[in-house]
């Protein structure tokens, strides 16, 4: 690969510009230009390869290569915000037939710059999925800012809320969930971030056009393919392709590529009755050609001969007799794990949840998970990932159904302590000083990631299974409440972190109800919880959005008065001052927080003060009294640096530099504001990191100093982007285009 001063020189003429010319329009100065293209900065910042792409209109791939001209040798690869996603999972290894739709989907979506929406609808089984694959990767680079996938799951018994759907594809797009948090206000900012952007949307299996027409994009270059088993005519801006079964010739066609043409040719009639009693469908087809590729010694007449039992159909199409010759060719082993694997009402699963599922050690579980893809039972749709397809799902949990209701319910209950171990692995690593863990009391410890970082990208793999496993345990004769309800109470800091605030109230919501007037504490700690998650989703918005958050928290503060367990007030206490803060309430918010650093301070609690007295400092700075919040601020670095609590300690220089930043003492701003940013670093808290680095931006260049100003802030903006979302990124931007 060329040096990036050679890509850079190279792209800059092939536009036609000077290095003043390019400077100009980037923004950078003509040294700056120079600097570049003779290898004197050979690692340039991200903002300052936006700025360059930008002027020389790089997009997409083009873009992409730009940025990998500029990486440091060896330098681990990592998701970045302007990574283009190519989500599309890879088409069937046969597609045959469907060439009319096929042209179809690709006038209406190939030209250049234009969107709109293609609505996929049959019968299961009827190539939908593939049809829409085969679509998308011909498409692809016509949408340069990438491709998004998503299962939508819409005959699933508990089908996801197209609110967080919407959520994870703000998220992909680079931006945050607004607040306060609706399906309107959600489609409403995914439709702005799609806006500018061409991207192609394939959402696969849509329950109905309700379900999925808060996820299409409105005006602007982007398009989507969705599929459904029902026909979409209640999207008015979808045009519709149908699909029925194949006609013979098609199948038969499919079925030679699958088999080859020769034996097709050599057994014409039984080759004819193997597509009729698939019901020419094509996923049938291709599962019973998959089974003769497999055995090339077996007549085609032996299959039809098979295929021709009505007992083996699923139904009329005779998927069940494709399903059942798949399946009964399974070792016993094999045979008894594979109901197994239906249980659970996820998309996917991973070879640690399949493990608990099967209760059997990971490495011979990724064995048989093999050996299930080998046989076309399976798909791997990314390392160390399987999934069952629709139907198989449907014909393993028939066979599942057959198991004692002990036996389902012990596999579930195996896989809810696996998310309870991991989620209070996260509590200890992040909070290991938390009353919550008395609750606990060592029960959910188990072998896991070794950092906080680990489990947390451990927990982030399989968010999707964390709300649909704790509300299908509910509603599992024999699962314990206890194992349930300890996932909600150890997910706490693992949902403040990423701020997944309606998972935390999805999850503690069904968890509470399990405890509630069984398990006092942990019903006081779920309400707390709860309080907290309705105060962050209702921030930004009328008080009223509030009201939920207050009952949860005055509840939960009765109920710990109740217990008696004053650690546990004092913590709730201060929850309330912060949460009050939120909306506005600041007299009430500091009637508690003084409540609550009275009683840690009759505790002698000093390693939970600390924030205490930054939740104050803020407050009384919203009063206008800058001597208490300094004062205040000061006390807590003071605790913090006592009682080694290192976040607590960065909050409290982070406030205090912040202070006499906007009193105009520039000096002590940055003192106090670059020791934070490094304690931040120190504790790992990038999000923070950045928020502090953005203050000593200001900072510096409200000491005049431009240059360290423009430094710091890239560095902050480069932060920002990865930790801390679109908008706080923009803000710091437009700072950087004001200098």
């Amino acid at each position: 690969m060329d040096s990036f001063g050679t890509t850079l020189r190279r792209l800059r003429r092939a536009a036609e510009l000077t290095q003043e010319a390019l400077a100009e329009k980037s923004g950078l100065s003509g040294q700056a230009i120079g600097a570049l293209e003779r290898g004197d900065r050979r690692y340039p910042h991200r903002d300052t390869l936006d700025r360059l792409a930008d002027a020389l209109g790089l997009a997409g791939d083009d873009r992409a290569e730009f940025a990998a001209a500029a990486a440091r040798p060896g330098s681990p690869a990592r998701a970045d915000a302007d990574a283009v996603p190519r989500e599309l999972p890879g088409g069937i290894a046969v597609f045959t037939g469907r060439e009319a739709e096929l042209d179809r989907i690709l006038g209406l979506l190939g030209e250049p710059r234009q969107g709109g929406v293609v609505a996929i609808a049959g019968m299961a089984g009827a190539g939908k999925t593939a049809l829409a694959l085969e679509a998308g990767h011909r498409l692809a680079r016509r949408f340069p800012d990438g491709s998004l996938h998503l299962d939508l799951r819409g005959h699933a018994a508990d089908p996801p809320d197209p609110l967080d759907l919407l959520d994870r594809l703000i998220r992909e797009l680079g931006g945050e969930p607004p607040t306060p948090l609706s399906l309107d206000s959600a489609s409403a900012r995914f439709r702005t971030l799609l806006a500018p952007k061409r991207v192609l949307l394939l959402l696969d299996n849509a329950r109905d056009a309700a379900h999925v027409a808060p996820l299409l994009p409105g005006a602007g270059g982007s398009a989507a393919i969705v599929t459904s088993r029902v026909a979409l005519t209640d999207l008015p801006q979808a045009h519709q392709v149908l699909l029925d079964v194949l006609p013979e010739a098609d199948a038969l066609r499919l079925l030679a590529a699958e088999i080859g043409a020769e034996r097709v040719a050599a057994e014409p009639t039984a080759a004819r009755n193997v597509a009729r009693l698939c019901g020419y469908l094509p996923l049938a087809l291709h599962l019973v050609g998959a089974r003769l590729a497999t055995r090339p010694r077996w007549p085609v007449a032996h299959l039809a001969h098979r295929l021709d039992d009505e007992r083996r159909r699923l139904d009329e199409t005779g998927v069940r007799t494709s399903f059942a010759l798949a399946v009964g060719a399974l070792d016993d082993t094999a045979a008894r794990a594979y109901p197994l694997l239906s249980l659970l009402d996820v998309p996917e699963l991973s070879v640690p949840v399949a493990s608990r599922l099967l209760d059997a050690p990971e490495r011979a579980t990724e064995a048989l998970l093999e050996r299930l893809t080998d046989e076309h039972l399976l798909t791997t749709p990314a390392p160390g990932w399987y999934r069952l397809h629709d139907l198989l799902r449907l014909f393993a949990r028939e066979h599942a159904a057959r198991l004692p209701a002990g036996e389902r319910a012990a596999a579930i209950t195996r896989v809810v302590e696996l998310c309870a171990a991991m989620a209070w692995q996260s509590m200890g690593l992040v909070s290991a000083a938390s009353h919550r863990h008395d609750w606990a009391a060592g029960r959910w410890a188990d072998a896991g990631p070794a950092s906080a970082e680990e489990v947390f990208a451990w927990l982030d793999r399989h968010q999707a299974h964390l709300v649909t496993v704790v509300r299908q345990a509910a509603a599992t004769p024999g699962v314990p409440p206890e194992a349930i309800a300890a996932v909600g109470l150890g997910l706490y800091e693992y949902h403040r972190a990423r701020a997944r605030w309606r998972d935390a109230i999805q999850v503690d919501e069904v968890a509470l109800e399990l405890v509630d007037g069984v398990d006092p504490v942990a019903a006081a700690t779920l309400r707390n919880d709860l309080g907290v998650a309705e105060a962050e989703l209702a921030s930004g918005g009328e008080a009223a959005g509030f009201r939920r958050s207050h009952a949860f928290l005055r509840r939960s503060l009765a109920d710990w008065e109740a217990i008696g367990d004053e650690r546990q007030l004092a913590g709730i206490l201060n929850n309330l001052c912060f949460v009050y803060g939120l909306g506005d309430d600041v007299d009430a918010a500091i009637g508690f927080g003084e409540r609550s650093l009275a009683l840690n301070r009759s505790l002698g609690l000093r390693y939970v003060e600390t924030l205490n007295l930054v939740n104050l400092a803020v407050l009384y700075g919203r009063q206008g009294d800058r001597a208490r919040e300094l004062a205040y601020a000061t006390e807590a670095v003071s605790v913090g640096e006592e009682s080694g609590d290192v976040r607590g300690t960065a909050y409290g220089r982070m406030r205090i530099g912040i202070v006499h930043r906007e009193l105009g003492r520039f000096d002590v701003a940055v003192e106090e504001l670059s020791r934070s940013a490094d304690l931040w670093r120190e504790a790992g808290v990038r999000l923070y990191e950045a928020m502090t680095l953005a203050e000593l931006g200001r900072a510096h260049l409200g000491r005049a100093d431009r240059d360290r100003a423009r430094e710091v802030l890239t560095d902050a903006l480069e932060l920002m982007r990865e930790y801390g979302g679109e908008e706080r990124a923009a803000e710091v931007r437009a700072e950087l285009d004001r200098l």
